[in-house]
């Protein structure tokens, strides 16, 4: 009986950290948003991914206003943005599945048919690298050649890290 009491006090003692709502974080698991919208000074509601980090496909959402971006081409670069990540969830999905497949016929001592499966799985991917170029180009058909002229200098500027220690100690 004593091992129910303290085995029954353990699992509340572990289970209300996991119950209780942190005031820093503003969702809990299973409430979380999968898009949010961030308003833009144009007026246009632009999605974003989970917790207003933007897509890993696409357009740099924080560049619209320095850009200065029309809501026309806030509008299609969204949509084609929209497509081309439920193309990817498809794929995706089509690899996961092939990938279960195929640790299913290397259990089972079929390696021509995992070899097979690994074709498969290769040409999904290639199939989300072209989808990923597919978006940039219809992306780049939207802005105007000043725009896309910007957005690659402000590319540069965010890949730029701050200069190395060592060039300053040589100085």
């Amino acid at each position: 009986m004593k091992k129910y009491l303290v085995l029954t006090v353990l699992l509340a003692l572990l289970a209300t950290p996991l119950l209780a709502q942190d005031a820093n974080y503003p969702h809990s698991r299973g409430q979380m948003p999968m898009m949010s919208q961030k308003q833009f000074p144009q007026g246009h509601n632009m999605k974003q991914g989970p917790e207003g980090r933007g897509q890993q496909m696409g357009f740099p959402f924080w560049m619209a206003e320095e850009l200065g971006l029309t809501d026309d081409q806030i509008g299609k670069i969204d949509d084609y943005q929209d497509n081309a990540r439920k193309v990817a969830i498809d794929v995706k999905a089509d690899i996961d599945k092939l990938q279960i497949d195929e640790k299913n016929a290397m259990d089972d001592g079929n390696y021509k048919e995992a070899r097979k499966i690994v074709d498969q799985i290769f040409l999904k991917k290639a199939t989300l690298a072209k989808e990923r170029i597919t978006l940039k180009e219809k992306i780049d058909s939207v802005l105007t050649e000043d725009q896309n002229d910007m957005l690659k200098a402000l590319h540069k500027m965010k890949h730029q890290g701050p200069p190395a220690k060592h060039q300053k100690l040589g100085k």
